[in-house]
């Protein structure tokens, strides 16, 4: 499989997995929980410098997947924090944010300081952490990011009304016969298993993107959720795809920016026509 072969399948994957979980991110408002989530891997990287000084000997190129697990461990813990905390209504998702991505952004930057002061060099996946590396992604993680994505579609297709009935009211829903604390901590897992892919794939600062755009593109457009998440869909693979082959076209243009850029683009005529149209 050639390398932008990979990139491809990896971008698109992720594509599909943060377009369909879209429409719900939207829908219950947790646009900023995925933001603190992904920001939150960044004390993983940071406990993964700290151990490569500790321990020099992962602190060789063969090592330069540490900072990642880093990051996996992080985010899996913080989305745990964040679901116990607003489950229930026990503090909003900016309390939750505030809590726990703060922490550990500050944990990473005295761990990547801490680094930099004993090796006079940034430590390994400093600049992807933030903005995303696609040429990394090898066939394993491409055929990882495939399957977080059928993971996503399969689960939306199987529970897709319930998990649309707890994000626009979660009271309703339960007294309705939903499992609400199920299809909490479902949805909670849904999302960071999908930041995990993409903040290797666009960063941890673009990731929330392709989050929110597909998803508030398409609601605006239709507010049936077969085709609002159909429309996310088809508009996060396209962005993905005309993203990932002007990058290889254009020296200055990195994958993240230019799928992020496509999205926002979209959104934008969306939300203009539809103000001309009323007008």
């Amino acid at each position: 499989m050639s390398p932008l072969t990979t990139t491809l399948l990896t971008a698109a994957a992720l594509a599909v997995a943060c377009a369909t979980l879209s429409v719900f991110v939207v829908a219950r408002r947790w646009a900023f929980i995925g933001e603190g989530i992904a920001h939150s891997g960044f004390g993983g990287a940071g406990t993964a410098w700290l151990l490569a000084l500790l321990f020099p000997a992962l602190d060789g190129p063969e090592m330069q997947w540490l900072p990642y697990c880093g990051v996996v461990v992080f985010a899996g813990l913080t989305a745990v924090g964040i679901g116990a905390v607003t489950r229930g209504g026990r503090a909003g998702s900016d309390t939750a944010i505030g809590i726990f991505m703060v922490a550990s952004v500050a944990w990473g930057f005295v761990a990547r300081e801490a680094y930099v002061a004993h090796r006079h060099a940034q430590p390994a996946g400093w600049n992807a952490f933030f903005f995303g590396d696609p040429g990394q992604a090898d066939p394993a993680f491409a055929a990882a990011a495939v399957l977080v994505s059928a993971a996503v579609v399969a689960t939306v297709a199987l529970l897709g009304k319930e998990i649309l009935a707890y994000c626009f009211d979660p009271a309703t829903a339960e007294a309705g016969g939903v499992r609400a604390g199920f299809v909490h901590y479902l949805l909670i897992l849904l999302v960071t298993a999908t930041i995990v892919v993409g903040t290797r794939v666009v960063g941890s600062i673009l990731v929330t993107a392709l989050l929110v755009l597909p998803g508030a593109t398409s609601l605006a457009l239709s507010r049936k959720l077969s085709v609002a998440v159909g429309g996310a869909v088809a508009l996060g693979l396209v962005a993905a795809v005309v993203g990932v082959l002007a990058s290889t076209k254009v020296p200055y243009l990195t994958t993240g920016p230019a799928i992020v850029l496509l999205l926002f683009g979209a959104f934008v005529v969306v939300f203009v026509v539809k103000r001309v149209r009323r007008a």
